[in-house]
């Protein structure tokens, strides 16, 4: 196989319209407004809604369209923070959400726009969560209230079709137990979506750094996974080229910042459509050191992703989509670059280097990685098991 072979694909994805650019975020009113829209709830966490020059921007750009800022989101995507988007959308009528910041807040936004187009209750929908295991999206995508995210972290968790959650459910044993689930669809696409370098260089450093390795990995993994296509290719090779040259001196220079920002938008292009994926190996141990440890993923990936490429490698996985992206002629030489990035964002180069991690939940990262459904996307013919996940983890640790 070369880099130009061209498997034949359906590549089914309707993104919502991407607007990027210094000053974007003057528009977002109009954006609103081509869509007949006059009401938004912003949508983000605390810190990000405490950011002055950050809020300041949003508002200004939603101008007399702004209800109210709901800064009740979390790292942990609770069920509950969900309702209470609703409710406040409800009380003021709203008929837009504006997810501001990470991932978070986009999956929480998502999944109240879902409660409120299906009117859940959180007791309706907790119950529907310990029945059938997730939330089911409603039958009429219209009654959906549409999102616009304006993105301020390098995660790349925008353009998307899911949203994961976390919910405090009947075990059925008299008490609760706190489950991962989510909604996913078409209909679940943001309308709308700004990327403007400005907003993202008021977050802080090490936020920016982490959610940056999270997003570059996703550049990564759409070069070898079993669903990519000659588009993803594409925008996968140009995403790993802007991020290479942007991620070191992001935090520096203003240019390099544009590249970086540009380039997750790229990431993140048709990794998420309706019944495939791109994300896969990475992801998985990504999936696995948060469960077992509580880490965020970009760390975890920072200090997995070179010896999870090198295991793949070792197991015949074809990685030439990977080096050419690097324009390298080796393996090693695209692992080096995926380390030079890391060192220059200083994320963490071995997992014992993370506060938290240590030997003895290993075992548990890696049972969790080898059973992630994302290892459905994986390079064909390449398995994970739990002893070869734990081989990873120990040459990472």
């Amino acid at each position: 196989m070369t880099d130009l072979d061209t498997p034949s694909f359906a590549f089914d994805y309707d993104p919502g319209e991407i607007v990027y650019g210094r000053g974007a975020i003057d528009d977002l009113g109009d954006a609103l407004a081509d869509r007949g829209r006059d009401t938004a709830l912003v949508v983000c966490g605390s810190n990000v809604g405490a950011n002055a020059e950050l809020m300041d921007a949003v508002e200004a750009g939603l101008g007399g369209r702004l209800a109210e800022v709901f800064a009740g989101t979390t790292a942990d995507k609770r069920l509950r923070e969900a309702a209470r988007a609703v409710e406040r959308a409800d009380a003021l009528g709203a008929d837009a959400l504006v997810p501001v910041g990470g991932g978070s807040s986009l999956d929480v936004a998502t999944v109240a726009s879902v409660l409120r187009a299906r009117d859940l209750s959180l007791a309706d929908a907790r119950a529907e969560i310990a029945e059938t295991g997730g939330i089911a999206t409603p039958d009429d995508p219209a009654a959906l209230t549409p999102l616009f995210p304006v993105p301020t972290t390098l995660a790349g968790a925008d353009l998307s079709v899911i949203a994961g959650i976390t919910a405090e459910v009947d075990d059925g044993a008299g008490g609760t137990e706190t489950v991962s689930t989510g909604v996913g669809g078409a209909a679940l696409m943001p309308a709308a979506l700004v990327y403007d370098p400005d907003l993202f260089e008021t977050t802080p450093a090490g936020v920016l750094a982490g959610s940056a390795m999270n997003g570059f990995d996703k550049a990564i993994e759409s070069l070898y996974a079993r669903t990519r296509t000659a588009v993803t290719d594409a925008t996968a090779t140009r995403a790993v080229r802007l991020l290479v040259d942007g991620l070191p001196d992001v935090t520096d220079d203003a240019a390099a910042m544009d590249r970086a920002v540009a380039g997750v938008v790229l990431a993140q292009y048709g990794i998420s459509r309706p019944g495939d994926m791109t994300i896969n190996v990475i992801h998985a141990f990504g999936h696995g050191l948060r469960d077992a440890f509580g880490i965020q993923q970009g760390l975890a990936h920072a200090a997995v992703a070179p010896h999870a490429l090198r295991a793949m490698a070792e197991a015949g996985v074809d990685l030439s989509l990977l080096t050419a992206a690097f324009d390298v002629d080796s393996v090693e030489a695209a692992v080096a670059e995926v380390e030079r990035v890391r060192d220059a964002l200083d994320l963490p180069a071995s997992l014992s280097a993370i506060e938290g991690v240590d030997e003895t939940g290993l075992d548990e990262a890696a049972r969790v990685a080898a059973a992630d459904s994302l290892l459905s996307y994986a390079p064909a013919g390449y398995e994970l098991t739990a002893a070869d996940a734990r081989a990873v983890l120990d040459a990472a640790y």
